[in-house]
This record gives structure tokens, sequence and C-alpha cells, in this order.
């Protein structure tokens, strides 16, 4: 990934396991969900030497990007939005009321 031809911080993420991934992205909160054998790209705009702050648990992995504006992408290059793939709720949505 380059802007404007100037080389900018880049992350992989693979999902090598069996089960969907989630992907956040922080600071904004947004997730993306990748598939067994599916690889999302992280970029910014920031300088090449910046890095990122990599979390993960069972069935997630927090990004932390330094610069922004940060970029969740396939391997591809395409921009991939908030929500990507995300699974639906189990059962009925019911917000639980006081």
């Amino acid at each position: 990934m380059t802007a404007d031809g100037t080389p900018v911080p880049v992350l992989r993420v693979p999902n090598t396991g069996g089960e969907p991934l989630e992907l956040t992205l922080e600071p904004y909160g947004s997730d993306h969900w990748l598939r067994p054998g599916e690889t999302f790209v992280i970029w910014t705009l920031g300088r090449a030497d910046e890095t990122f702050q990599v979390d993960h648990g069972p069935g997630t992995i927090t990004v932390h990007a330094e610069s922004l504006p940060a970029y969740v992408g396939d391997a591809e290059g395409n921009e991939i939005d908030c929500g990507h793939r995300r699974p639906a709720p189990p059962g009925p949505f019911r917000l639980e009321l006081p």
C-alpha cells in the first residue's frame, strides 16, 4: 500500500484457524470478520516507521493503530467496511428494559 507513492505502515492479519475471527480496529472500534484462511490488511497514512499494537484472545484480535487515519482491507487492497461479515446475534434481538 502506498499513499501518493510513499510507503505506509501495513499489517497483514491472517485467520489460520477453523472458525471466524473478529478483528477490531482501534481507536475506531470497527469490527471486521475474517473467514478461515482469509487475510485482512491494515494500513495507515502515517510515517513508514510507525507501528501497530496487537492484542488477541479466543476468537478475537484487536489492532491499535498508532497513526490515523487507519483502514482495513482485503488482500487485494479493497477497503472493508465496519461490520463486514458480522454474524447475526443468536435468537430474536430484544432490548432488556429495566
